[in-house]
């Protein structure tokens, strides 16, 4: 599983008793130590489910590549559009969370990859909270589209 904003750590830790494995990313460099820190901690103190976090600081809009592909993908942060990097990073039948929309008026979509016979990649969306307006914390980067 990828995870595309870190945050406090909560979340990754939740998915650890949902996957075997979590690739984190959070883009602020003090938040990315301080939560890296944290696990470590509890590492050492003998909760070994942390161990399997692996986190990084940088931008989660180009994904982890070196990780890909993954089966599931879940973004905790707001963009106008799906980034192409994790499209290209979420394996055939994988699932994408993320919140798309102008800023503070996101949809949840859940976003299926499926690929064809012919080996032709295709996306199915649809929205989670049945076009419910929940508003995010905009994706950090510069990413969102102009106009």
């Amino acid at each position: 599983m990828l995870e595309i904003g870190t945050g406090s750590g909560f979340q990754s830790a939740l998915l650890t008793y949902l996957t075997s494995h979590v690739h984190s990313i959070e883009i602020i460099p003090e938040l990315a130590a301080r939560t890296r820190g944290v696990y470590d901690r509890l590492i050492g103190a003998g909760y070994r489910e942390y161990s399997a976090i692996t986190t990084r600081n940088s931008d989660g809009y180009n994904g982890w590549e070196e990780a890909a592909p993954f089966d599931k993908i879940i973004v905790t942060c707001g963009i106008d559009h799906i980034p192409p990097p994790l499209l290209q990073q979420l394996k055939p039948s994988g699932i994408m969370v993320i919140p798309v929309g102008p800023p503070g008026a996101q949809h949840i979509l859940k976003v299926v990859k499926k690929v064809g016979a012919d080996g032709a990649p295709s996306v199915a969306r649809s929205d989670i909270f049945g076009g419910k307006v929940i508003p995010f914390v905009p994706l950090s980067g510069g990413h969102q589209s102009e106009g």
